[in-house]
């Protein structure tokens, strides 16, 4: 392990960094982890999904990014872009700790286009020289040419009776005014969401005070990364509670990422719930989701994820870099139940079928057990059969486990037989209740697997580090039909350091 001086971490990118960025990218481009259809980090580290904004015809994508080693350094924000949410084209450095307010990074925050510009709103992490720290809202604007252009002074400064941790605003228009949602820890370490409102975008925004959610005094000790999306005549809630006590088959990850459905009352500051908290993804590795701002309300949400998680480590650290964005989801609430299902335009990058079988009879089949790097899966199973699929697997162990038990309608995912253990801490198993399976799709991408189960009913994320050694795929199940299909490459692996419009700074 790589040992990083307090020196080191606090590094900002400049222009004598750019041959020594593009010499670690080289050396991480080749790696057997790197993925063919997900956004990963170009170099470095990774972290939360910012900024996602639908703004001139485009999609833009904003991921925290220390740029120099997979490690929490300083954190700036990278930015990518697609016409499709499935091919991504890297744009380059957006945004760098310039500012005192910000001189411990840049940290997460949300986007909102307005008057031809795109808005970001994010936390300038201020260190004070005692070792204080001191989190800011501030604000900057991107115009249509990339050109980024920081307020100097904040648009929100810390709020009395709390602690210092005041972060992640999420910005969003409703009854003719903006509001900003912040992640928040009160003076009892308790985890809150703060609101503030504004006539303006970028000035005259106030207190309005502690969000309440109807049958929760509060979420942990910290709540991070809030985000709030109306979908049809009802809103859904994220957040990031930190330190949820564990249950069976529930909050078995360092941090969760959890949702709501209900109604949203502005003048009491009141969300009311319609259902019970749960979490986003039942998987290993999912935390700080981000729907993307869209002008209009259409019945649906598209939502992003961190492939990842705080305090967790992978086998492609030693490398350099560590971790992805996951797959764009559709979000809709359907009989009062959030739906998340894999974007429409992923279809458009299924290339040959592998493997097909009809009612468990093997039509066609160029796999010869071995496992494809990157494909997708659809399976049906109309007689609600036992089944399982091994991926990665060798001749003695079964890899990465997706298996299904029709007597307790137990799903269940394990990395408990691959070769590299990625936070065994934390488990190795994880599963869901079904009634029934009905259907599901498993999307694999060297070093990712999602699993879309029931139509979108559930979603399951998962990081895998195959060795050259686990190279099989077993599958197993009765009357069911199954097709793979390979995927071709959206995401090309190339790197821009320095877009070509560097940021400038505003007086307030």
């Amino acid at each position: 392990m790589e040992i990083w001086t307090k020196e080191e971490l606090k590094q900002i990118i400049n222009e004598r960094d750019e041959d020594r960025l593009y010499e670690l990218h080289e050396q991480i481009e080749n790696s057997q982890w790197r993925c063919s259809y997900h956004v990963q980090t170009v170099t470095g580290l990774m972290n939360d999904p910012n900024g996602f904004s639908f703004y001139q015809n485009q999609w833009h994508l904003f991921y925290q990014w220390f740029p120099f080693g997979a490690v929490h350094g300083m954190k700036h924000w990278y930015h990518v872009v697609s016409d499709d949410l499935v091919h991504w084209k890297n744009v380059g450095l957006c945004m760098k700790p310039t500012l005192n307010y910000e001189n411990a990074g840049c940290f997460s925050g949300s986007g909102f286009v307005k008057d031809n510009f795109l808005y970001l709103v994010y936390t300038g992490h201020h260190n004070e020289p005692d070792g204080q720290v001191i989190e800011y809202q501030m604000i900057a604007a991107i115009d249509d040419t990339n050109h980024l252009t920081k307020l100097k002074r904040p648009i929100i400064m810390p709020q009395s009776g709390y602690t210092e941790h005041q972060r992640d605003p999420k910005i969003f228009y409703e009854n003719e005014k903006y509001y900003i949602l912040i992640g928040a820890q009160d003076a009892e370490k308790h985890g809150k969401m703060l609101l503030y409102s504004s006539e303006q975008i970028a000035a005259g925004w106030t207190f309005c005070g502690e969000l309440k959610v109807e049958g929760y005094d509060h979420f942990g000790h910290m709540v991070e990364c809030p985000c709030i999306e109306k979908i049809g005549d009802k809103w859904l809630l994220f957040f990031c509670p930190q330190g949820i006590e564990k249950k069976e088959n529930a909050y078995q990850n360092a941090y969760a990422n959890v949702y709501l459905i209900g109604d949203l009352d502005l003048e009491t500051l009141t969300f009311k719930p319609d259902t019970d908290l749960e979490e986003l993804d039942k998987g290993f590795d999912f935390y700080a989701s981000q729907t993307a701002y869209q002008k209009d309300n259409r019945g649906t949400a598209i939502l992003a994820g961190w492939f990842g998680c705080s305090d967790y480590t992978y086998p492609s650290d030693d490398e350099g870099w560590a971790n992805l964005v996951t797959l764009p989801r559709e979000l809709t609430i359907e009989d009062g139940k959030l739906l998340q299902r894999p974007c429409k335009q992923l279809a458009s990058l299924k290339g040959d079928v592998l493997f097909d079988a009809e009612n468990g009879i093997v039509k066609k089949d160029i796999l010869l057990r071995k496992m494809p790097n990157s494909c997708v899966m659809h399976l049906e199973n109309p007689s609600n059969s036992d089944i399982e699929l091994d991926l990665f697997s060798t001749d003695l162990r079964k890899g990465f486990s997706i298996s299904y038990k029709q007597r307790n309608g137990k799903l269940e995912i394990s990395r408990k037989q691959l070769s590299n253990q990625i936070n065994p801490s934390f488990g190795t198993e994880r599963s869901v209740m079904l009634d029934t399976l009905r259907v599901l799709d498993v999307y694999v991408d060297h070093s990712a697997v999602e699993l879309f189960i029931n139509d979108g009913e559930y979603v399951m994320s998962a990081r895998i580090f195959p060795t050259e050694e686990e190279k099989k795929i077993r599958m197993s199940g009765k009357d069911i039909n199954l097709k793979i299909w390979n995927m071709q490459t959206s995401v090309k692996d190339d790197f821009v350091v320095f877009p070509k419009e560097e940021e400038d700074a505003a007086e307030n």
